[in-house]
């Protein structure tokens, strides 16, 4: 079955202020944060892994932050609804993805953390398949599913990559807090700033994770497959 035939209706050039401020703002959370990051804790840097993250953490907020610049300014009224709706479903995804870290990683040592976290991710890998198949349906275009993906994945990666940085102070800051780890195959006992340093290093690198990979890159294919299955669907 074709796709329809839709033509975007004409409006005036405006920008989505909001998204790009947000966008924006967030990436600039991030900098600070890896920034203050290194300067308190600078055996963060001292791990083989650091050059990898570092290049992936910089690409990502570069990307965003090109993005926000050039890519909310719009001149259609499908393409502002796509990027409202990309940012509604980014903090949706944003805070499912949040209470599984802190499910995962604060409530884990008491009880019902581990199954809280294990629906929160499914939930939240779930959403951007659901966004993207809620577009294409609108619009009858794939693409529409993969853009929709992409402004929720920026926006949820953000909110995440905040989110672990926040429970990986939090998990520092208290003594004795059950959520903290200790490194493998360390034959001596860490000082206290070295452990600090390990586990705000451990949850940099999962917010890296969700900026640069979980975030646009996972949510632009899976708003994608969303468009692909409305396809398939109406073409059967």
């Amino acid at each position: 079955m074709a796709e329809p035939n839709v033509q975007p209706s004409p409006m005036p050039a405006q920008d989505h202020a909001i998204l790009r401020r947000g966008i924006l703002g967030g990436v600039c959370t991030c900098l600070f944060t890896v920034a203050y990051s290194i300067h308190r804790h600078p055996g963060i840097v001292s791990s083989p892994a650091t050059p990898i993250f570092l290049s992936l953490f910089l690409a990502g907020v570069l990307w965003y932050g090109f993005a926000a610049v050039r890519w909310t300014h719009v001149a259609t009224r499908d393409d502002f609804v796509i990027l409202r709706h990309g940012a509604m479903w980014g903090v949706g995804i944003g805070l499912a993805w949040t209470v599984e870290v802190v499910g995962g990683n604060v409530i884990v040592p008491h009880q019902f953390g581990a199954g809280i976290g294990v629906l929160a991710a499914v939930a939240a890998a779930t959403m951007p398949v659901v966004a993207g198949a809620t577009e294409a349906a609108k619009t009858g275009r794939i693409g529409s599913g993969a853009r929709v993906g992409f402004w929720s994945g920026a926006v949820s990666g953000v909110i995440t990559f905040v989110a672990l940085a926040a429970v990986g102070y939090l998990v520092v800051s208290v003594p004795g807090f059950p959520g903290v780890e200790t490194p493998r195959n360390v034959g001596r006992t860490l000082t206290a700033n070295e452990l600090a340093a390990f586990n705000i290093g451990d949850y940099l690198a999962g917010g890296v994770s969700h900026l640069a990979v979980i975030g646009a890159p996972f949510c632009s294919a899976a708003g994608a497959f969303g468009g692909v299955l409305v396809r398939m669907f109406r073409s059967e």
